[in-house]
């Protein structure tokens, strides 16, 4: 019994570390689909978003992002971002995402702008898994917010890939279902 745990705990890490030899992806289009439950406004609403991730060299890329919620069906939420983001391997398995951006956001009759921070991990779990942590950081002219982040992405191919992320902070949870396709 034993022999076989051992021979399963090889088997995986051997397959975490083929499934990044070649590293994580930098260059990509996401669409997602989301759901998001405002305290502050006591309101709820679902949405859509776009973005895109672009490698410059191999520890910085560009990204940007839009997305849209109807809350309510009486009030709209706004927001976009486009920054610069920093990532370096510290295992064959994992990245340290570091990133800022200014950020953009309507709601309602509430227009901010302000600059955003990320710092989190991208880990191959298996060959078509990858799991996302961090935090981020937002401070605009309204006040600053710090949230958890969190997601994991099943690798249908080398190009494509769907799966589920969540945001949580002291004023809105989100629940997001996400493509991506590669494009490097």
């Amino acid at each position: 019994m034993a022999r076989s745990v051992y021979a399963v705990i090889l088997l995986s890490l051997s397959s975490l570390a083929a499934a990044q030899q070649d590293g994580f992806s930098y260059s990509y289009l996401t669409a997602s689909y989301s759901r998001a439950d405002y305290d502050s406004f006591n309101a709820d609403g679902d949405g859509f978003g776009v973005g895109a991730s672009v490698a410059i060299n191999e520890q910085f890329h560009l990204f940007g992002g839009y997305s849209g919620t109807d809350l309510n069906d009486t009030v709209d939420a706004d927001g976009w971002e486009a920054g610069v983001g920093f990532n370096t391997p510290i295992s064959n398995v994992m990245d340290v995402v570091l990133r800022a951006a200014y950020v953009s956001y309507d709601i309602g009759n509430y227009n901010d702008d302000g600059f955003g921070l990320g710092a989190g991990v991208r880990m191959a779990a298996s060959d078509q898994i990858e799991l996302n942590l961090g935090l981020s950081y937002v401070d605009t002219d309204l006040g600053n917010n710090t949230a958890l982040e969190a997601g994991f992405l099943f690798n249908i191919t080398d190009a494509v890939a769907v799966g589920v992320s969540g945001s949580w902070d002291d004023d809105v949870d989100i629940w997001s279902v996400n493509g991506r396709l590669y494009f490097d």
